[in-house]
């Protein structure tokens, strides 16, 4: 097993994290061209702005700015971690505290430098507006250094985007791995990521501005007096300040601070998603599920035998892994469907003695009552802060929480058992040595035990809460439990008709058999 981790992490993992990053730094150049055309344009003086834009990009200081934004773009990549089993939090407070795990602090600060670093190189391309942390002033016949506050105020815009592009990333779970259904080019799967992935920058964007906006409202005065006190720079008192209503209703630094902001978020999001679809590329049972619906000639190499000895070594092996994987999950749903009884409070009444004469109800005495078991301080204290209404929202657990927790990784299930019913159903014309044979009813006791214990967990959820048109779009691994549904259903269906007129020879259980009378009677 540790070859097998050896082989992937370098001949596969590194190649595909190095292709994705190289595709990203690649497409970088381009957009920050973009970028500094939209800062430079001008409906007033269009000519002006365009031949600002043209000095701009063909000037040297233009490459070593964007030799540091690439270098920033790695930083934020290596630091990245991505997962493919969704972390499915109970509560929203969960959610919250996630971000503040020890693993991605370094993940948040790299974010929080990188914006910074980003939008001091952007400053660069607004014009000298902005270009300068410091600012010189006539003032009495004198030489003045005083503060730039546009520019203070794009840097920490700038903090404030790799701030909210750290939460975005792990909150709308964008570190998730999720496989398509449908294997498509890597080209018309980042075309689509990326087009789509404007329209949630733009709604991010539009939240980070609007949240930076009130914040600097606030305390942007105390980071002025602390930036000019830490320079020991001037304070010039004939120019408006932007910590008030009419320095923030300023159009040209409404617009240089979003294309900023929208510029970080998404030259950032674009490399986690290369990322995402350079590794969801036919790995292991996805390639496996391929290969049984669509390759005849690779589906001969699984009913073939080994030589010598003539022995089905390729079937048992693909047929105990995949049997394993969903005997597992199995497992794992017997478990939390018995949790989940267990956890019903059961109603004793009391127990009464009745007279046959006068039908007078008598309590029994002869039953001791069993002494209440004290309550943990912890579970009493959570209890009163769930009360509240203001920690209700963040201590409730979420809807259907457990249950996405427990097929939060069954996509792998979901492969196995296609493969399995695929390969079955194609062995009844293309076996030639009948090696599927001798499998058929652990495969048939296996999907059918997992479907009804499905069925029953299912059964044993409280009603799903109707979703408003305001609720965000469900996240791919929410689908993962209806997806299984549906495919445990497909593959028992695709294996019935296959082999419904030989179920008397494949030796089944009762118990496994009155499970498969709906699947032929086509009633399920």
């Amino acid at each position: 097993m540790d070859s097998v981790v050896y082989w992937y992490k370098t001949e596969v993992y590194f190649w595909r994290s190095a292709g994705s990053l190289f595709w990203s730094i690649l497409c970088l150049p381009p957009l920050t061209v973009i970028y500094v055309f939209l800062c430079n344009l001008s409906l007033l003086h269009p000519l002006s702005g365009f031949s600002g834009f043209l000095s701009e990009v063909l000037s040297v200081s233009f490459i070593l700015l964007l030799g540091l934004i690439t270098a920033v773009l790695i930083a934020v990549a290596c630091t990245a971690t991505f997962t493919v089993v969704p972390e499915v939090a109970e509560t929203r407070l969960q959610s919250f505290l996630g971000l503040l795990r020890w693993s991605r602090l370094l993940h948040a600060l790299v974010c929080v430098l990188g914006g910074s670093c980003v939008a001091w190189c952007s400053t660069h391309f607004m014009g000298d507006r902005f270009s300068g942390l410091t600012s010189t002033v006539v003032t009495s016949g004198q030489e003045l250094l005083a503060l730039n506050e546009s520019h203070l105020f794009v840097v920490l815009s700038g903090a404030t985007a790799g701030l909210f592009h750290y939460a975005s990333f792990h909150l709308q779970h964008q570190n998730y791995l999720a496989f398509p259904t449908l294997q498509r080019d890597k080209y018309f799967r980042v075309r689509g990521g990326m087009v789509e992935y404007i329209g949630q920058c733009c709604r991010l964007m539009w939240l980070q501005i609007r949240i930076f906006y009130l914040f600097y409202w606030l305390l942007g005065g105390t980071y002025r007096a602390w930036v000019i006190e830490l320079l020991n720079l001037h304070t010039v008192w004939n120019t408006q300040p932007l910590d008030t209503i009419f320095g923030l209703l300023d159009i040209s630094l409404l617009w240089q601070t979003a294309l900023c902001s929208l510029f970080i978020m998404y030259t950032w999001g674009m490399a986690a998603i290369l990322y995402r679809v350079y590794h969801t590329q036919h790995l292991a049972f996805l390639d496996l599920s391929h290969l049984s619906q669509q390759s005849a000639s690779r589906r001969q190499e699984v009913f073939s035998l080994s030589q010598p000895g003539g022995h089905p070594h390729t079937w048992r092996a693909v047929c105990s892994a995949c049997l394993q994987q969903v005997e597992a999950l199995t497992s794992s749903v017997h478990t939390a469907n018995l949790a989940t009884l267990a956890s019903v409070p059961l109603q004793h009444p009391a127990e009464k003695i009745f007279t046959t004469a006068g039908c007078e109800a008598v309590p029994s005495a002869s039953v001791p009552q069993t002494p209440a078991k004290p309550v943990p301080l912890k579970t009493k204290l959570y209890s009163a802060l769930k009360d509240k209404p203001v920690l209700s929202y963040f201590l409730m657990e979420l809807p259907d929480a457990k249950s996405r927790q427990l097929f939060a990784a069954c996509q792998i299930q979901i492969w196995a058992i296609e493969a399995l019913s695929h390969l079955a159903a194609a062995s009844y014309t293309e076996d030639k040595y009948g090696v599927v044979q001798q499998t058929l009813t652990p495969i048939f006791t296996s999907l059918v035990s997992l479907q009804d214990h499905v069925e029953k967990h299912f059964k044993l959820q409280p009603t799903a809460v109707r979703r408003s048109n305001r609720d965000p779009p469900p996240q791919p691994h929410d689908l993962l439990r209806q997806q299984l549904r549906v495919t445990l259903k497909t593959a028992v269906y695709r294996l019935t008709n296959k082999f419904g007129r030989h179920f008397g020879d494949l030796q089944l259980s009762g118990d496994c058999m009155k499970r498969l009378r709906p699947f032929m009677d086509y009633k399920e």
